[in-house]
């Protein structure tokens, strides 16, 4: 065990360590003018952990005002790492990785006033990144994507990770500000139940996975995301979503950087609002597409859909009827107004009288719903299942979603120290 206590160097503290080390990090704020790096390879049975002290306001990790420009923490190549219960800001990135990382806990920091978030900007994978509070990114006017994840044109990849019960806001002052960006040949990751608003470019973007397996897109919950709440070209399966009150796109699937649309599933989602609420391109006659059991009201809005040849569409409710979607495909709703409690509210679980309840089609159901219960029976169309007149779980707004947090891949990840 190291102590750390303000007037120290997080710097030479984190640069010194060795596998099986432990770094606690006392409250007081930690300013290094040197580049801070971390490479140290710790192994499964010999990790290494770099927290914020039990019981103590979070440290806060900066550079002086008068630095040169740099990340506040590079992570080069390093394994078995969790880093938890740190405050994050500085004038470059929050924490950039490169080199070929693995293992890598980001945890319940709160990271802010910076340009990138998280930027994975190398090939890595075993990565758990959750309950981390992002804001108040581009800074100066840079990119401000909350979190970059792997490298344009699939030029690396992050593989096989989990992205979870994250807090993203307030990218606006960016000149892209993407909440979440896979980039293409990044795969079979997890991104779920992340909370996400005011970005300047969409709230969840993906590209696709080059041929290997599937992202998946689940639970989380969108607001106020410029272009498009969820952008995606291919090999994903996006469900149990909410995406509302988009000022562009409700969903936007397009050809995008060389991607096209193809072996996409996009199930129980609830969309209210958005200009257009559904932007498809390019889907007809492409393989493994399915537009099943959703809930879209797009009232006083379009949806722009084209061909939708060979496309699995089923199940869906929605709000005006959408061009070339087959007659069989979907169930004209009411309003959000009348199918949802509180749609203005961002309560958009079903009333007891919602043309959403049974509407959906059992082949396409999937286990639970944006809440964990589990779906039963005929399932109901959109995020939710309906179990009872009032929603029964975490009402979406700012904030951490309230949501059981599962699959910790990385087996350094020690048991959470601090107060939620």
């Amino acid at each position: 065990m190291i102590d750390l206590r303000p007037g120290q160097s997080f710097e030479t503290a984190v640069e010194s360590l060795a596998p099986g080390d432990t770094l606690t990090v006392h409250a007081g704020t930690y300013a290094d003018y040197g580049r801070i790096g971390i490479g140290v390879q710790g192994t499964a049975v010999s990790p290494v952990v770099i927290r914020g002290a039990s019981g103590e306001e979070m440290p806060l990790i900066t550079r002086p005002s008068d630095s040169t420009l740099q990340n506040t923490i590079n992570i080069e190549g390093a394994t078995y790492v969790t880093i938890q219960g740190l405050e994050i800001s500085g004038n470059g990135d929050g924490i950039d990785f490169y080199g070929a990382c693995h293992h890598i806990n980001i945890l319940d920091n709160h990271i802010h006033h910076i340009d990138v978030g998280l930027n994975f900007r190398s090939t890595a994978h075993h990565m758990v990144v959750r309950h981390n509070h992002i804001h108040d990114t581009g800074q100066g006017g840079d990119t401000g994507e909350g979190m970059y994840v792997g490298c344009n044109y699939a030029a690396c990849a992050v593989s096989e990770s989990i992205i979870e019960g994250n807090w993203i806001h307030d990218s606006m002052s960016a000149s892209q500000g993407d909440g979440i960006e896979i980039k293409a040949g990044s795969f079979s990751n997890i991104i779920r139940n992340n909370v996400i608003y005011n970005t300047h470019y969409p709230c969840i973007l993906l590209y696709g996975t080059a041929g290997n397996p599937r992202n998946t897109v689940d639970g989380n919950v969108m607001w106020n995301c410029g272009d498009s709440g969820i952008q995606c070209a291919a090999d994903a399966v996006i469900q149990n979503n909410i995406i509302l009150s988009s000022p562009g796109n409700g969903f936007n699937s397009q050809d995008h950087q060389g991607v096209t649309p193809n072996n996409l599933e996009f199930k129980h989602n609830t969309i209210v609002g958005g200009s257009p609420c559904l932007r498809l391109m390019n889907w007809g006659g492409k393989s493994g597409m399915v537009f099943a059991n959703n809930a879209v009201y797009c009232e006083g809005g379009t949806n722009y859909v084209e061909s939708m040849s060979g496309v699995a569409v089923t199940g869906n409710v929605v709000v005006p009827a959408p061009g070339n979607f087959p007659g069989s495909g979907y169930t004209l709703g009411r309003s959000a107004a009348l199918d949802f409690l509180d749609a203005a509210g961002r309560n958009v679980y079903p009333t007891s009288d919602s043309r959403v309840i049974d509407a959906g089609d059992p082949a396409y159901g999937i286990p639970t719903d944006f809440n964990g219960t589990s779906r039963a029976g005929t399932p109901d169309a959109g995020a939710y299942t309906w179990t009872g007149v009032s929603n029964p779980g975490w009402l979406p707004g700012p904030g951490f979603k309230d949501a059981g947090e599962q699959d910790v891949i990385a087996p350094a990840a020690p048991q959470d120290l601090r107060t939620r």
